[in-house]
């Protein structure tokens, strides 16, 4: 039986499909057992040996929704909740990962940047990328180019800065990252340029915790604020453990990707929700989710 029940939401047309195949191939070779269960809003358009493809309502545009979906048809006591674009570098990631978080939440992993994403890595003609490595130390690069071998190399000026920034209703000081121009995609708000080098979403912990706080809010659309929501409601019942501070060489890759959908409509209306949400606190929005008929889950 799996350890881990790896959890990825896809829905229209996000770039992550295209890398799809190495993400999910890169934690099925973790060396702790893991499943994945992928919910799509729609046909997948690729073959995914070994993964568990679970058909949703192609209506539905929720990351959140999705990832509830999967974690229903989880065989593990533990999920980790992440995306179709993001993979987890070195066999042992999950391993390691488990250990840090200690039956608490692991969350925010250092993450490296890969602009053209899965064609950057087969126009290069890597190994499997679960085995690649940056010839960097962790934590002083985000940005890196894919390069003949089995290595990623940083793009290289970039400008780390400290500020502060939110997490959770927690105040504290977070790496930004000004990337090199190379990396820029004009199609992204300026806001959007400035990258920290995390995964805000990436979440592990036990499923009867993610079931305890009801899930994922179904009232997000779109893009956007699905993970802070969970992230403040997680924090209110446990510390989560911020990979990137506790352990920045514990690390992922984010296959880079055109990223239309980031502003409009459905982000301002999450931005809003999210605020009046986090107004109310978190008890409430924990209750307000475990009402849901949607949050209701099976714990394994």
């Amino acid at each position: 039986m799996p350890e881990v029940t790896v959890t990825i939401p896809l829905y229209g047309d996000h770039g992550g499909r295209a890398g799809l195949a190495a993400v999910t191939g890169a934690w099925l070779a973790q060396d702790v057992p893991c499943e994945v269960v992928v919910a799509t809003a729609g046909d997948l358009g690729v073959d995914l040996p070994g993964v568990r493809v679970v058909h949703a309502d192609p209506g539905i545009r929720s990351a959140g929704t999705l990832r509830n979906i999967a974690a229903a048809e989880a065989r593990s006591p533990v999920l980790c909740l992440t995306d179709s674009d993001v993979l987890p570098l070195g066999r042992d990631y999950v391993r390691r990962a488990l250990r840090l978080a200690d039956g608490a939440a692991f969350a925010q992993p250092w993450m490296y940047r890969l602009p053209g994403g899965a064609a950057a890595l087969e126009r290069a003609g890597l190994p499997e990328p679960v085995d690649i490595r940056v010839t960097a130390p962790a934590g002083r690069t985000c940005y890196v180019t894919a390069a003949p071998g089995p290595a990623l190399v940083p793009y290289g000026g970039e400008r780390m800065e400290r500020e502060l920034m939110g997490a959770g209703g927690v105040r504290m000081p977070t790496p930004m990252v000004w990337p090199p121009p190379p990396a820029y995609d004009p199609d992204l708000p300026s806001w959007m340029q400035r990258q920290a080098p995390f995964h805000w979403g990436q979440l592990m912990m036990p499923a009867e915790r993610f079931a305890e706080v009801g899930g994922y809010c179904p009232a997000y659309t779109g893009w956007g604020c699905e993970d802070d929501d969970l992230l403040t409601k997680i924090a209110s019942r446990v510390p989560p453990v911020r990979a990137w501070m506790a352990e920045p060489s514990l690390t992922c890759l984010h296959l880079e990707h055109p990223r239309h959908y980031v502003a409009g409509p459905e982000w301002d209306a999450n931005k809003a929700r999210l605020r009046e949400r986090l107004a109310a606190g978190p008890a409430a929005m924990i209750e307000e989710d475990l009402r849901s008929a949607e949050a209701r889950f099976r714990i394994p």
